[in-house]
């Protein structure tokens, strides 16, 4: 990996004590120690400034380079070229004579078998003296390991009464020449990691751009420990921009395949170090990359595998350790130092893929059980199902996979998982067997969130069948693989499977809902119509309000009434009850001692066929039969958990559905498509709009196909675009988004939004007042009450009485006349529209409870057009726009503010807080602009945003702009409110 010189940032304790050390009169030998790229040449480059600052004159010294190379052992020769290039500025009488003595002597390089010769001490005591004889002289020695002996010439230049500070890699082989150094030294300070914030500002510096929190994301979780070694961090980011990994979108840079992990460049130091101790070292950080990690049980197998000494093997793992380059747990596993590491290892090491390592380490071990047992039967299933196909199983160890995945599902749910998916491969497709392993097979997966699994059995079924009472599983095998994945899957026999009927939902196939078309078309089918029209919505079937949920698949049920089962204990429900499950009890004995433990009816039912019913009712956003199923199973409407649950199927966050829904036996997927739009979903609801965005284009650069979730994010960006002013990305995300009826309410809240943040409040109000009839009529109710509601408040703001009047008799229709609870709405429209702030105080009390930020923030914005006194509401409605950096919010803020005749809000008992533009200075200080960019980015004056600066100083107490960054970063800064 290539040296990078960088300004130093975040060293200044180090700073600190060096100018300690260096006060002193006299010479001195001070020795900074670390590890490679941890930022020890630009520390001695700062030193050298500062130095050069306190008029002393400063005689670098690199060595390692240069033609010499390792043929100068004891620096003579870097020593005479280092005075050489600097004899004009040196200019001392004798100066020549001294060097030419040394320059003669070079070449004998002392090597006489005691040691040096008194000439050479003498040439080099000559010349140190000559060359300090009337100023203060500093040598700055970078990279001191490089060479055999550097102590003699070092301890020359501090007896002449040289300043003498050197720098040495700390891991390099030590020497004795090295060894002697270090203890000769005044004082030897070793340089630690920068601080993560610190990191990430140099990375946001050296991105040249806008840098997507998807990046500094992927880079904390691959490099881990090595995140603070500034060589390590910015030399990975140079070999993602080099590889083509780093692509522009939407002015971010970001990452072109967020799923891909991110390596360490290929002459990474531990890489090299690695390759210095031998091929044995190199096959073995090679097998436990692609191994994930190594169990010394399986060392002896594996050293088999390598054709290596099992000794040989033993000895370069404790060679690996020793050189930092792997770390052994408490329970003596073996991993690669951070994750970035195991991915440039696994891919050298080319002769094994690691399917193919574990297939054979499972062999072996299969082999070694058979004879005499002794095998950790742990050891031997994880590399059993880890092997795949290749590995071949018997009866025997079927067996052993399923009992012991039986006895591990509470304890270690993942590794339960990896073996029923193991032993199902051997299980024949039409058996009883097969059927029942499957179905605790998918419990899991929805525990663990390990959906990749369920591609073998799918392949399987496309090639060989299954039995008739396991399609329902196989059926929903493909949809929660498809929903968590967003890829439809190759094998056409399943692709039908996904276009049968949505569970529950008639004859809407999952395929339409989910990727807007069918996956395998009927040659005999009529073409689908556009659905581009709200009238063309209605046909949807199972959208409206009319829609009846059907028979449940078997899976599906047993899904949802099995998902608490397989924990033995309790779980919870969505209405936050616990409901007693047992481990092997069916739908209706769960219910049963349910009601006989004291648990509510309607939470039974919820744990059965009733939370079957909730779930595909909800996921269709089917919010009307939804409810239907809430009440009908004694969940209690209006209330927090119906309020999060209808939320969540509004917006289509199917994460956040299944997990309300199922309960704690559901885990939120972190990656994928439904963890990136639920990332979405929750970063717009909370006004963190930066990690929301990030989700956003995540989701546009993974490799899956367009998904209802793809485009619900889409209308989310919109309104996030919209808001920040950045009018000409949200009509591009406005276009990229589908029109198909089940996100035509989310889309014209979108549109509606957009328009107002324009500035054409009367637009937007004609557009509800347009789509809002059209919507109820064509069945498409759910969320309209937001969008109506959203559509008043504009009007409000606008002055529009007539319109605010229409939109409040809107929605009392859709209450009375359709049942929607709209309680919030209603309460809010008639509190806006009669001037009662009161009744608008409990809306938005309720607006808050449910947790959704933008939609208090306008909320406050129009009760403060007419409340007796307007300051809080406009200092909350500031305070969340300045959170959400919603630029085109803030502006109407100070339109009411002015209008109102009240002062501008400030963050009541926080006189510290930052206002907007000082907060977007510092993050773009953080991104690494200029001052003069800065100013062209904000439209302000290069002046205007030094004075900004000067005051920041003076307020945080910071005294630079790193340090206000890194300040920022860490929280450290106080904030405006919420």
């Amino acid at each position: 990996m290539a040296r990078t010189r960088a300004a130093v940032r975040g060293r200044d304790q180090e700073l600190t004590a060096l100018r300690t050390a260096l006060a002193p009169d006299g010479g001195r030998l001070i020795v900074l120690t670390g590890p490679a790229g941890i930022g020890r040449t630009a520390l001695l480059d700062r030193v050298a400034r500062l130095l050069a600052a306190d008029g002393a004159r400063v005689l670098p010294l690199r060595l390692g380079i240069g033609p010499d190379g390792g043929g100068d052992p004891y620096a003579l020769a870097a020593l005479v070229r280092a005075v050489r290039e600097r004899f004009e500025q040196l200019q001392e009488s004798g100066l020549s004579e001294a060097l030419s003595a040394v320059a003669q002597l070079r070449d004998a390089r002392g090597r006489e078998r005691g040691g040096w010769t008194p000439a050479v001490v003498a040439a080099l005591d000559g010349l140190f003296e000559t060359v300090g004889r009337r100023e203060r002289v500093a040598l700055l020695v970078d990279d001191a390991h490089a060479v055999a002996e550097p102590a003699p010439v070092l301890s020359a230049a501090r007896r002449a009464g040289c300043l003498v500070v050197a720098t040495c890699e700390e891991g390099a082989e030590r020497g004795p020449g090295l060894a002697e150094l270090l203890t000769d030294a005044d004082r030897v300070m070793t340089i630690g990691p920068l601080a993560d914030d610190v990191a990430l500002s140099l990375v946001r510096r050296a991105a040249g751009a806008r840098l997507d929190e998807s990046v500094v994301t992927a880079l904390r979780t691959a490099l881990g420990p090595l995140l603070g070694n500034p060589g390590t961090v910015l030399g990975t980011l140079d070999a993602l921009r080099r590889s083509g990994r780093l692509v522009t979108f939407e002015g971010r840079l970001c990452l072109s395949d967020p799923a891909e992990p991110v390596a360490l460049p290929a002459d990474h130091p531990l890489l090299r170090r690695a390759s210095a101790l031998g091929g044995t070292a190199v096959r073995l950080l090679g097998a436990v990359a692609l191994l994930d990690g190594l169990d010394l049980d399986a060392l002896p197998p594996l050293a088999d595998i390598l054709e290596a000494d099992s000794v040989d093997c033993g000895r370069g793992l404790d060679l690996l350790i020793e050189a930092g380059v792997l770390t052994a747990g408490p329970d003596g596993r073996i991993s690669c130092r951070c994750p970035a590491l195991a991915a440039t290892a696994a891919g050298r090491f080319r002769a094994r893929r690691g399917t193919a390592l574990h297939a054979a380490l499972a062999e072996r071990l299969l082999a070694g059980h058979r004879r005499s047992g002794g095998v950790d039967p742990v050891v031997l299933a994880d590399h059993v199902a880890r092997g795949g196909a290749a590995v071949t199983l018997d009866d025997d160890t079927v067996r052993l996979l399923l009992t012991m995945g039986a006895a591990a599902e509470q304890e270690e749910p993942e590794r339960a998982t990896l073996w029923y998916s193991a032993a199902l491969r051997r299980l024949p497709p039409t058996g009883p067997e097969h059927a029942r392993t499957l179905c605790r097979l998918l419990l899991l997966v929805v525990r663990t969130g390990r959906y990749e699994l369920l591609r073998e059995p799918l392949t399987r079924y496309a090639e060989h069948g299954c039995a008739e009472e396991s399609v329902d599983e196989i059926r929903l095998a493909a949809i929660l693989l498809a929903l968590h994945s967003g890829v439809p899957p190759a094998e056409r026999a399943v692709r039908e499977l996904l276009d049968a009927p949505f569970p529950g939902r008639g004859p809407t196939a999952f395929s339409e809902w989910w990727f807007d078309r069918r996956l395998a078309p009927d040659p005999h089918r009529p073409p689908a119509t556009d659905g581009d029209t709200v009238a063309g919505a209605g046909a949807g079937a199972g959208a409206g309000a009319g829609a009846q949920a059907g028979t449940e698949p078997r899976g599906w049920a047993e899904l949802t009434a099995e998902a608490g089962a397989s924990t033995g204990g309790e779980a919870e429900t969505p209405a936050g009850g616990k409901a007693s499950v047992g481990g092997g009890a069916g739908a209706g004995e769960r219910a049963g001692a349910g009601a006989r433990d004291g648990t509510a009816a309607g939470d039974g039912a919820r744990g059965g066929a009733g939370r079957s019913d909730l779930l595909s009712a909800a996921l269709c956003g089917d919010v009307d039969a939804c409810e239907r199923v809430w009440r009908s199973s004694g969940g209690a409407v209006p209330s927090p958990e119906w309020d999060r649950l209808r939320q969540a199927a509004l917006v289509a966050d199917m994460a956040e559905v299944a997990r309300l829904v199922i309960g704690a036996d559901y885990r939120v997927p972190e990656t994928g498509v439904l963890g990136a739009y639920h990332r979405v979903v929750r970063g717009y609801a909370d006004a963190d709009w930066t990690r929301a965005m990030s989700a956003v284009r995540e989701l546009e650069l993974s490799p899956a196909e367009d998904t209802l979730a793809r485009h619900a994010a889409r209308l989310l960006a919109v309104d996030m675009c919209a808001a920040r002013g950045e009018f000409g990305q949200a009509a591009r995300w406005l276009t990229l988004a589908t029109r198909a009826p089940r996100l035509a309410v989310l889309r014209t809240w979108a549109r509606v939004g957009l328009a107002a943040r324009k500035g054409d409040d009367g637009q937007a109000v004609r557009v509800a007042l347009l789509a809002g009839p059209r919507l109820r009529r064509a069945g498409l109710r759910a969320g309209l009450s937001i969008l109506l509601s959203r559509a008043l408040r504009i009007a409000v703001l606008g002055d529009d009485h007539e319109g605010a009047a229409e939109l409040l008799a809107e929605i009392e229709l859709l209450s009375h006349e359709h049942h929607v609870d709209a309680q919030e709405s209603l309460l809010l429209a008639r509190g806006l529209v009669h001037r009662d702030p009161e009744c608008a105080r409990e809306a938005t009390d309720l607006i808050r409870e449910r947790g959704d930020l933008p939609a208090l923030m306008e909320s406050c914005l129009a009760v403060a057009r007419f409340a007796p006194d307007p300051r809080p509401w406009l200092r909350e409605a500031h305070a969340l726009a300045t959170r959400c950096g919603a630029a085109a919010l803030l502006e109407r803020v100070r339109e009411v503010t002015r209008e109102r005749g009240v002062p501008a809000p400030r963050a009541r008992g926080r006189r510290d807080a930052l206002a907007v533009t000082e907060q977007r200075i510092i993050e773009l200080i953080g991104e690494g602009l200029t001052n003069r960019q800065i100013a062209l980015r904000l439209r302000l004056s290069e002046k205007t945003v030094e004075n900004y600066l000067t005051r920041l100083f003076a307020r945080t107490g910071c005294r630079s702009r790193v340090e206000l960054a890194a300040a920022s970063l860490t929280g450290r800064l106080a904030r405006t409110p919420t």
